[in-house]
């Protein structure tokens, strides 16, 4: 196999799997979504979600280790190892963070604290939001496969996503502060909402990263 053959080869593997790693966050933001719907809802028992977003946050962790394990075995003849790393680091992150938003939740639950239910509307909407983000991210890295030419315009959409999930997260900030809740939740709702406005940044930085795979290929 010539070498640029074989640098193909490897360059369509790596996708693949930041593909599959892309499929896997968007899931985990869709079950902390259904996570806070259910106790906007008042739902008693949040627990199957909450270990569904731990359980896809660690089939993440482990693709992003696989995907290392392909960028090692593949050695120089891949110029783009780097660009995947920067592309699959964000993504397990939004995982990282929704794992912590889902926990704050669930303790709040469990402790039968007092949230507010304009709190846990903002919360949901906000949410709302970031999954609509993380949805065009996985447009962005979607094209990487079938037309490299769409990826900056759609990258273009992530960063007008994550410019909406900025504004409605200082509103409900300042919200969550205005409200009568004790002094614990509202740390926590803090916390959850500042958690969920980095998982924005960090579809906004894996966007950025799919540029600069695309340019390696144009």
């Amino acid at each position: 196999m010539l070498p640029s053959e074989a640098s193909a080869r490897l360059r369509r593997e790596a996708l693949n799997t930041c593909q599959e790693l892309t499929r896997v966050t968007v899931e985990c933001s869709r079950a902390l979504h259904n996570l806070i719907q259910s106790t906007k809802e008042g739902k008693s028992d949040i627990e199957p979600l909450y270990e569904k977003v731990i359980s896809l946050k660690e089939e993440a962790t482990s693709l992003k280790r696989t995907l290392s394990e392909e960028l090692i075995s593949a050695g120089a003849i891949l110029f783009s190892r780097e660009d995947f790393l920067r592309l699959a680091l964000p993504l397990t992150e939004i995982t990282d963070l929704a794992e912590g938003v889902a926990f704050r939740l669930k303790e709040l639950k469990q402790r039968k604290a007092q949230i507010g239910e304009g709190n846990i509307e903002n919360v949901s909407l906000l949410s709302e939001k970031v999954l609509d983000c993380v949805h065009k991210l996985r447009d962005v890295i979607f094209a990487l496969n079938f037309d490299v030419n769409k990826v900056d315009q759609l990258a273009k959409e992530v960063e007008k996503a994550e410019r909406n999930v900025d504004d409605t997260y200082r509103k409900v900030v300042v919200e969550i502060f205005y409200s009568n809740a004790e002094v614990p939740v509202l740390l926590l709702l803090r916390d959850a909402a500042e958690m969920l406005e980095d998982m924005a940044d960090k579809a906004e930085d894996a966007a950025d990263s799919s540029r600069m795979l695309a340019l390696s290929v144009l």
